[in-house]
């Protein structure tokens, strides 16, 4: 009687192994593209910039003005401002 030797995947596991990635790769970009996540991350760069300037617009106004340029932001924000 021959005997075989079986050693590695056969050529239908990596089959079946390659069309479950797919199925889960084509599913992942649906839910992420249908969620708006790149809406999401627009929004947050944009918010971000906006911080940014307003951080130099501190910077700015602390360096001219000095301990009382740092009062006056400490009071606009406790005053609700933005």
């Amino acid at each position: 009687m021959m005997r075989r030797d079986e050693k590695g995947i056969t050529l239908i596991a990596l089959i079946i192994t390659i069309i479950v990635m797919l199925i889960l790769v084509a599913v992942t970009i649906s839910v992420t593209v249908s969620s708006g996540i790149f809406n999401k991350a627009g929004d947050a760069t944009k918010g971000w910039q906006g911080a940014e300037e307003n951080e130099g617009k501190v910077d700015e106004q602390i360096t001219s003005e000095g301990v009382s340029g740092l009062q006056n932001i400490v009071n606009h924000y406790v005053d609700g401002g933005e």
